[in-house]
Protein backbone atom coordinates (compact mmCIF):
# COMPACT_ATOMS: atom_id res chain seq x y z
CA UNK A 1 0.00 0.00 0.00
CA UNK A 2 1.20 3.49 -0.76
CA UNK A 3 0.99 6.57 1.40
CA UNK A 4 -1.98 8.85 0.80
CA UNK A 5 -3.12 12.21 2.16
CA UNK A 6 -6.73 11.84 0.97
CA UNK A 7 -9.48 12.17 3.59
CA UNK A 8 -10.26 8.87 5.32
CA UNK A 9 -13.91 7.86 4.99
CA UNK A 10 -15.12 5.68 7.86
CA UNK A 11 -18.18 3.50 8.42
CA UNK A 12 -19.29 2.34 11.86
CA UNK A 13 -20.89 -1.08 12.34
CA UNK A 14 -22.48 -1.02 15.78
CA UNK A 15 -23.73 2.08 17.59
CA UNK A 16 -23.63 1.09 21.26
CA UNK A 17 -21.84 2.42 24.31
CA UNK A 18 -18.28 1.54 23.29
CA UNK A 19 -18.74 3.54 20.09
CA UNK A 20 -20.11 6.62 21.85
CA UNK A 21 -17.78 6.57 24.81
CA UNK A 22 -14.49 5.49 23.26
CA UNK A 23 -14.40 5.03 19.48
CA UNK A 24 -16.07 8.31 18.56
CA UNK A 25 -15.43 10.70 21.40
CA UNK A 26 -12.54 11.37 21.60
CA UNK A 27 -11.62 8.62 19.11
CA UNK A 28 -12.43 9.22 15.46
CA UNK A 29 -13.50 12.79 16.13
CA UNK A 30 -9.87 13.56 17.05
CA UNK A 31 -8.38 12.18 13.81
CA UNK A 32 -7.81 15.25 11.56
CA UNK A 33 -8.27 13.56 8.18
CA UNK A 34 -11.12 11.19 9.13
CA UNK A 35 -14.80 11.59 8.30
CA UNK A 36 -17.59 9.28 9.55
CA UNK A 37 -19.97 8.86 6.62
CA UNK A 38 -22.28 6.06 7.78
CA UNK A 39 -23.34 3.99 10.78
CA UNK A 40 -25.24 0.70 10.95
CA UNK A 41 -26.85 -1.04 13.91
CA UNK A 42 -29.37 -3.85 14.28
CA UNK A 43 -31.47 -1.21 16.04
CA UNK A 44 -32.14 1.46 13.42
CA UNK A 45 -33.31 3.78 16.19
CA UNK A 46 -29.93 3.49 17.90
CA UNK A 47 -28.07 4.07 14.63
CA UNK A 48 -30.18 7.14 13.84
CA UNK A 49 -29.63 8.57 17.33
CA UNK A 50 -25.85 8.23 16.96
CA UNK A 51 -26.01 9.73 13.48
CA UNK A 52 -27.95 12.71 14.79
CA UNK A 53 -25.63 13.31 17.75
CA UNK A 54 -22.43 13.11 15.70
CA UNK A 55 -23.74 14.54 12.40
CA UNK A 56 -23.25 11.29 10.46
CA UNK A 57 -25.12 11.56 7.16
CA UNK A 58 -26.23 7.93 6.75
CA UNK A 59 -27.78 5.43 9.17
CA UNK A 60 -28.76 1.83 8.40
CA UNK A 61 -30.20 -1.25 10.07
CA UNK A 62 -28.27 -3.63 7.77
CA UNK A 63 -24.49 -3.27 7.70
CA UNK A 64 -24.44 -4.60 4.14
CA UNK A 65 -26.14 -1.35 3.05
CA UNK A 66 -23.30 0.59 4.67
CA UNK A 67 -20.74 -1.51 2.80
CA UNK A 68 -22.32 -0.51 -0.51
CA UNK A 69 -20.80 2.97 -0.08
CA UNK A 70 -17.83 2.93 -2.46
CA UNK A 71 -16.26 5.96 -0.80
CA UNK A 72 -15.87 4.20 2.55
CA UNK A 73 -12.21 3.30 3.07
CA UNK A 74 -12.48 1.51 6.40
CA UNK A 75 -14.99 0.21 8.93
CA UNK A 76 -14.89 0.13 12.71
CA UNK A 77 -16.86 -2.87 14.02
CA UNK A 78 -18.33 -2.73 17.54
CA UNK A 79 -21.04 -5.39 17.61
CA UNK A 80 -21.77 -8.38 19.87
CA UNK A 81 -18.97 -10.93 19.51
CA UNK A 82 -20.84 -13.42 17.36
CA UNK A 83 -21.54 -10.76 14.74
CA UNK A 84 -17.85 -9.96 14.31
CA UNK A 85 -17.08 -12.71 11.80
CA UNK A 86 -19.86 -12.03 9.25
CA UNK A 87 -19.28 -8.27 9.48
CA UNK A 88 -15.50 -8.56 9.11
CA UNK A 89 -15.72 -10.98 6.18
CA UNK A 90 -18.32 -8.83 4.40
CA UNK A 91 -16.26 -5.67 4.92
CA UNK A 92 -13.06 -7.24 3.60
CA UNK A 93 -14.95 -8.66 0.61
CA UNK A 94 -16.22 -5.12 -0.05
CA UNK A 95 -12.64 -3.84 -0.12
CA UNK A 96 -12.63 -2.03 3.21
CA UNK A 97 -9.90 -1.89 5.84
CA UNK A 98 -11.22 -3.27 9.13
CA UNK A 99 -10.73 -2.54 12.81
CA UNK A 100 -12.87 -4.83 14.98
CA UNK A 101 -13.44 -4.77 18.73
CA UNK A 102 -12.08 -7.63 20.81
CA UNK A 103 -12.41 -10.53 20.67
CA UNK A 104 -11.91 -10.58 16.90
CA UNK A 105 -13.72 -13.93 16.92
CA UNK A 106 -14.49 -16.61 19.50
CA UNK A 107 -12.98 -19.54 17.57
CA UNK A 108 -9.64 -20.02 15.83
CA UNK A 109 -11.41 -21.27 12.72
CA UNK A 110 -13.16 -17.91 12.35
CA UNK A 111 -9.90 -16.00 12.93
CA UNK A 112 -8.24 -18.09 10.20
CA UNK A 113 -11.11 -17.28 7.83
CA UNK A 114 -10.64 -13.58 8.53
CA UNK A 115 -6.87 -13.84 8.04
CA UNK A 116 -7.36 -15.49 4.65
CA UNK A 117 -9.92 -12.86 3.64
CA UNK A 118 -7.61 -10.02 4.68
CA UNK A 119 -4.73 -11.49 2.69
CA UNK A 120 -6.95 -11.93 -0.36
CA UNK A 121 -8.28 -8.38 -0.16
CA UNK A 122 -4.92 -6.76 0.59
CA UNK A 123 -6.61 -4.72 3.32
CA UNK A 124 -5.62 -4.14 6.95
CA UNK A 125 -7.36 -6.21 9.61
CA UNK A 126 -6.77 -5.02 13.19
CA UNK A 127 -8.17 -6.24 16.49
CA UNK A 128 -9.00 -3.30 18.74
CA UNK A 129 -6.87 -4.31 21.73
CA UNK A 130 -6.67 -0.82 23.21
CA UNK A 131 -4.71 -1.79 26.32
CA UNK A 132 -1.58 -2.10 24.15
CA UNK A 133 -1.75 1.63 23.44
CA UNK A 134 -2.01 3.08 26.95
CA UNK A 135 0.79 5.27 28.30
CA UNK A 136 1.88 2.72 30.92
CA UNK A 137 1.66 -0.24 28.52
CA UNK A 138 3.81 1.62 26.00
CA UNK A 139 6.39 2.42 28.68
CA UNK A 140 6.56 -1.13 30.04
CA UNK A 141 6.80 -2.59 26.54
CA UNK A 142 9.75 -0.32 25.75
CA UNK A 143 11.42 -1.32 29.03
CA UNK A 144 10.92 -5.01 28.30
CA UNK A 145 12.11 -4.69 24.68
CA UNK A 146 15.31 -3.06 25.97
CA UNK A 147 16.18 -6.43 27.53
CA UNK A 148 15.55 -5.58 31.17
CA UNK A 149 13.67 -8.82 31.90
CA UNK A 150 16.04 -11.17 30.15
CA UNK A 151 14.27 -14.38 29.09
CA UNK A 152 10.67 -14.45 30.34
CA UNK A 153 9.96 -17.86 31.85
CA UNK A 154 6.59 -17.31 33.54
CA UNK A 155 3.68 -14.83 33.53
CA UNK A 156 0.67 -14.42 35.79
CA UNK A 157 -2.41 -12.83 34.20
CA UNK A 158 -5.44 -11.62 36.17
CA UNK A 159 -8.73 -10.25 34.83
CA UNK A 160 -10.86 -10.70 37.92
CA UNK A 161 -13.70 -8.66 39.42
CA UNK A 162 -15.64 -8.67 42.66
CA UNK A 163 -19.10 -7.78 41.31
CA UNK A 164 -18.83 -6.20 37.87
CA UNK A 165 -20.93 -8.45 35.67
CA UNK A 166 -22.15 -6.80 32.43
CA UNK A 167 -25.92 -7.17 32.37
CA UNK A 168 -26.54 -6.94 28.60
CA UNK A 169 -27.58 -10.18 26.86
CA UNK A 170 -24.76 -9.49 24.40
CA UNK A 171 -22.35 -10.49 27.18
CA UNK A 172 -24.18 -13.22 29.11
CA UNK A 173 -25.82 -15.26 26.32
CA UNK A 174 -23.31 -17.64 24.72
CA UNK A 175 -24.95 -17.48 21.30
CA UNK A 176 -24.13 -13.75 21.21
CA UNK A 177 -20.91 -13.49 23.20
CA UNK A 178 -19.21 -16.84 22.67
CA UNK A 179 -18.04 -16.80 26.29
CA UNK A 180 -18.08 -14.97 29.60
CA UNK A 181 -15.25 -13.10 31.35
CA UNK A 182 -12.62 -14.92 29.27
CA UNK A 183 -13.87 -13.34 26.07
CA UNK A 184 -14.90 -10.06 27.73
CA UNK A 185 -11.96 -9.03 29.91
CA UNK A 186 -9.62 -12.03 29.91
CA UNK A 187 -8.85 -11.39 26.26
CA UNK A 188 -7.58 -7.88 27.15
CA UNK A 189 -5.17 -9.02 29.85
CA UNK A 190 -4.05 -12.08 27.86
CA UNK A 191 -3.40 -10.13 24.67
CA UNK A 192 -1.36 -7.54 26.51
CA UNK A 193 0.69 -10.16 28.36
CA UNK A 194 1.41 -11.96 25.09
CA UNK A 195 2.36 -8.60 23.54
CA UNK A 196 4.80 -7.91 26.37
CA UNK A 197 6.29 -11.40 26.11
CA UNK A 198 6.98 -11.01 22.39
CA UNK A 199 4.28 -13.48 21.33
CA UNK A 200 5.84 -16.90 22.00
CA UNK A 201 3.91 -19.73 20.34
CA UNK A 202 1.47 -21.47 22.72
CA UNK A 203 1.57 -25.27 22.47
CA UNK A 204 -0.52 -26.72 25.34
CA UNK A 205 -3.23 -25.49 27.70
CA UNK A 206 -5.16 -26.90 30.64
CA UNK A 207 -8.21 -25.04 31.90
CA UNK A 208 -11.40 -24.95 33.89
CA UNK A 209 -14.54 -22.80 33.65
CA UNK A 210 -17.46 -22.59 36.06
CA UNK A 211 -20.61 -20.73 37.03
CA UNK A 212 -20.08 -20.02 40.71
CA UNK A 213 -22.32 -17.03 41.48
CA UNK A 214 -24.15 -15.75 38.39
CA UNK A 215 -27.15 -18.05 38.82
CA UNK A 216 -27.70 -16.93 42.42
CA UNK A 217 -27.89 -13.68 44.37
CA UNK A 218 -25.07 -13.97 46.93
CA UNK A 219 -22.98 -11.26 45.29
CA UNK A 220 -24.83 -8.04 44.27
CA UNK A 221 -24.16 -6.75 40.76
CA UNK A 222 -22.72 -3.24 40.75
CA UNK A 223 -24.16 -2.65 37.28
CA UNK A 224 -27.65 -3.88 38.10
CA UNK A 225 -29.56 -7.12 37.70
CA UNK A 226 -29.04 -9.61 34.89
CA UNK A 227 -31.31 -12.33 33.51
CA UNK A 228 -30.25 -15.44 35.40
CA UNK A 229 -32.41 -17.68 33.22
CA UNK A 230 -30.67 -16.51 30.06
CA UNK A 231 -27.16 -16.57 31.59
CA UNK A 232 -25.31 -19.29 29.64
CA UNK A 233 -21.61 -18.48 29.92
CA UNK A 234 -19.00 -18.97 32.66
CA UNK A 235 -18.49 -16.43 35.45
CA UNK A 236 -15.02 -17.83 36.29
CA UNK A 237 -12.25 -19.47 34.27
CA UNK A 238 -8.61 -20.33 34.82
CA UNK A 239 -5.90 -21.90 32.73
CA UNK A 240 -2.26 -22.93 32.56
CA UNK A 241 -0.40 -22.41 29.28
CA UNK A 242 2.85 -23.89 27.94
CA UNK A 243 4.82 -22.10 25.20
CA UNK A 244 7.21 -23.46 22.61
CA UNK A 245 10.15 -21.57 24.13
CA UNK A 246 9.61 -23.20 27.53
CA UNK A 247 7.77 -20.30 29.16
CA UNK A 248 4.52 -20.82 31.08
CA UNK A 249 1.51 -18.71 32.02
CA UNK A 250 -1.33 -18.76 34.55
CA UNK A 251 -4.54 -16.99 33.51
CA UNK A 252 -7.56 -16.19 35.70
CA UNK A 253 -10.75 -14.40 34.60
CA UNK A 254 -13.97 -13.69 36.54
CA UNK A 255 -16.86 -11.28 36.83
CA UNK A 256 -18.00 -12.29 40.31
CA UNK A 257 -15.94 -13.57 43.22
CA UNK A 258 -15.07 -12.82 46.84
CA UNK A 259 -12.06 -10.48 46.76
CA UNK A 260 -11.11 -7.14 48.26
CA UNK A 261 -10.44 -5.41 44.91
CA UNK A 262 -13.38 -4.31 42.79
CA UNK A 263 -11.24 -5.22 39.80
CA UNK A 264 -7.77 -6.67 39.37
CA UNK A 265 -6.72 -6.33 35.74
CA UNK A 266 -3.00 -7.04 35.90
CA UNK A 267 -0.10 -9.21 34.86
CA UNK A 268 3.36 -9.94 36.17
CA UNK A 269 6.20 -11.25 34.02
CA UNK A 270 9.14 -13.09 35.53
CA UNK A 271 12.42 -13.13 33.64
CA UNK A 272 16.03 -14.15 34.19
CA UNK A 273 17.03 -10.50 34.78
CA UNK A 274 13.98 -9.19 36.62
CA UNK A 275 10.20 -9.02 36.90
CA UNK A 276 7.67 -6.33 36.06
CA UNK A 277 4.00 -5.79 36.89
CA UNK A 278 1.39 -4.17 34.64
CA UNK A 279 -0.23 -1.67 35.06
CA UNK A 280 1.61 -0.49 38.18
CA UNK A 281 4.96 -0.45 36.38
CA UNK A 282 6.69 -1.87 39.47
CA UNK A 283 9.81 -3.88 38.71
CA UNK A 284 12.27 -5.93 40.74
CA UNK A 285 15.81 -7.00 39.86
CA UNK A 286 19.20 -7.60 41.41
CA UNK A 287 22.57 -6.05 40.45
CA UNK A 288 25.86 -7.31 41.85
CA UNK A 289 23.99 -9.29 44.52
CA UNK A 290 22.03 -6.21 45.59
CA UNK A 291 18.21 -6.28 45.32
CA UNK A 292 16.69 -3.35 43.47
CA UNK A 293 13.05 -2.28 43.09
CA UNK A 294 11.62 0.59 41.06
CA UNK A 295 8.65 1.96 39.14
CA UNK A 296 8.41 2.56 35.39
CA UNK A 297 6.73 5.88 34.59
CA UNK A 298 4.06 6.17 31.87
CA UNK A 299 5.08 7.69 28.54
CA UNK A 300 4.13 11.36 28.53
CA UNK A 301 1.97 13.05 25.91
CA UNK A 302 -0.09 10.09 24.70
CA UNK A 303 -3.81 10.27 24.04
CA UNK A 304 -6.30 7.94 25.79
CA UNK A 305 -5.68 4.31 24.81
CA UNK A 306 -8.78 3.92 22.61
CA UNK A 307 -7.83 7.10 20.75
CA UNK A 308 -4.22 5.99 20.32
CA UNK A 309 -5.35 2.68 18.81
CA UNK A 310 -7.61 4.51 16.34
CA UNK A 311 -4.78 6.86 15.37
CA UNK A 312 -2.53 3.81 14.84
CA UNK A 313 -5.16 2.20 12.59
CA UNK A 314 -5.67 5.41 10.60
CA UNK A 315 -1.92 5.90 10.26
CA UNK A 316 -1.46 2.33 9.01
CA UNK A 317 -4.01 2.99 6.26
CA UNK A 318 -2.74 6.40 5.15
CA UNK A 319 0.96 5.49 5.36
CA UNK A 320 0.69 1.99 3.93
CA UNK A 321 1.85 0.25 7.11
CA UNK A 322 1.04 -3.23 8.36
CA UNK A 323 -1.70 -3.89 10.93
CA UNK A 324 -0.86 -2.46 14.38
CA UNK A 325 -2.34 -5.64 15.90
CA UNK A 326 -1.60 -8.43 13.41
CA UNK A 327 -4.21 -11.15 13.01
CA UNK A 328 -1.52 -13.79 13.56
CA UNK A 329 -1.12 -12.50 17.12
CA UNK A 330 -4.86 -12.52 17.68
CA UNK A 331 -4.95 -16.14 16.51
CA UNK A 332 -2.63 -17.16 19.36
CA UNK A 333 -4.75 -15.32 21.93
CA UNK A 334 -8.03 -16.86 20.76
CA UNK A 335 -6.31 -20.24 20.47
CA UNK A 336 -5.40 -20.13 24.16
CA UNK A 337 -8.93 -19.17 25.23
CA UNK A 338 -10.50 -21.75 22.94
CA UNK A 339 -8.12 -24.40 24.27
CA UNK A 340 -8.93 -23.44 27.87
CA UNK A 341 -12.64 -23.93 27.27
CA UNK A 342 -12.09 -27.20 25.39
CA UNK A 343 -9.92 -28.46 28.25
CA UNK A 344 -12.62 -27.58 30.75
CA UNK A 345 -15.26 -29.50 28.81
CA UNK A 346 -13.10 -32.55 28.07
CA UNK A 347 -11.20 -32.66 31.36
CA UNK A 348 -7.79 -32.98 29.78
CA UNK A 349 -4.80 -31.00 28.52
CA UNK A 350 -5.31 -29.67 24.99
CA UNK A 351 -2.55 -29.45 22.38
CA UNK A 352 -2.74 -26.30 20.25
CA UNK A 353 -2.04 -26.27 16.50
CA UNK A 354 -1.81 -22.62 15.48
Amino acid sequence: MSKTNAPLKIGLIGAGGIVRGAHLNPGWTAVPNAEIVAVADISLKTAEALAKDFKIPNAYEDFNKLLEHDEIDAVDICTPNRVHTPAVLAALAAGKHVMCEKPLAVTTEEVKQMAAAAEKSGKILMTAQHQRFSAISTAIKRWVDAGNLGDVYHTRVHAVRRNLLPISVGFIVKELSGGGPCMDIGVHALDLAMHMMGHPRPTRVTGTSKVNFAKGDVIPGAWGEWDREKFSVEDFAAGFVHFENGATMVLEASWLQHQKEVEDMSSRMYGTKGSVTWPSGEFSTAINRVNLDGVIQPVQGLRPAHTEEIFAFARAITEGLSSPVPVSQTLSVIGILEGLMQSSVEGREVTLSL
